[in-house]
């Protein structure tokens, strides 16, 4: 609890300057998996562990599965397979936490609630199995999900034999309200949950600007009011 004190502190002094940003990356889904990656460059950054060690280098998150990405002392890329140790991960002015069983980038916070959004692509094998392991054709042999922390993902060569640069996927996109290390979808409910004592600005905002708080680009701008007033 006081590294995630730490972290809210940290980050509600970074972000009270206010930035403009979309919520969400446009991602070009006809692009293979193994060239979308959620910054188009390395980027210096920390890695932030429980025992309380750091890795500072240079990083960036393969968008599948929001595969963490470093490179090595030859400048060759290679992943970080396990999070279960990660508290918290800075790349350039960007900041995330594992939460979900990803990398959820945190777009503001007040030093209590954060505002977070989770980008990441949900491969498909290449193949269908049936019974004994054995290939199936038949469309109701359901697609065998694939795990690149477990299968030990290389990014340089896009992965192993089932990891062709044909693998389909599909793109996944939210938005939450996070608090105590648990997420929350964007309701008015919520909103008035973690936010008590500005019930009436809520209903102001909402009256002024018909707010779909379902809406991520809207729900963050209301935040983006509440942590500001």
């Amino acid at each position: 609890m006081k590294k995630l004190c730490s972290l809210l502190l940290f980050l509600s002094a970074f972000y009270t300057a206010g930035y403009a940003q979309s919520v969400f990356a446009d991602i070009d889904d006809t692009r293979p998996y193994t060239e979308l990656y959620l910054f188009p460059a390395y980027m210096t950054g920390t890695i932030q562990f429980e025992d309380g060690t750091a890795y500072i280098g240079q990083l960036n998150i393969l968008l599948a599965y929001t595969t963490l990405c470093f490179l090595d002392d030859e400048g060759n890329p290679d992943i970080l397979p396990d999070m279960s140790n990660v508290t918290a991960v800075s790349i350039g002015r960007n900041y995330f936490i594992p939460l979900l069983d990803h990398y959820i980038q945190i777009l503001d916070t007040d030093g209590n609630v954060m505002f977070g959004v989770e980008q990441f692509l949900e491969l498909e094998a290449e193949k269908r199995y049936g019974a004994f392991g054995r290939e199936e054709k038949s469309p109701n042999v359901p697609i065998e999900k694939r795990n690149l922390r477990s299968e030990g993902f290389n990014v340089s060569t896009g992965g192993r034999f089932l990891a062709g640069e044909s693998t389909p996927y599909t793109v996944h996109q939210n938005a939450y309200l996070i608090r105590n290390k648990k997420a929350y979808a964007l309701t008015e409910r919520n909103f008035r949950r973690f936010f008590p004592g500005k019930k009436a600005l809520i209903e102001q905002y909402a009256k002024d600007h018909s707010i779909d708080y379902a809406n991520p680009d809207e729900a963050l701008m209301l935040f983006k009011f509440l942590t500001a007033h």
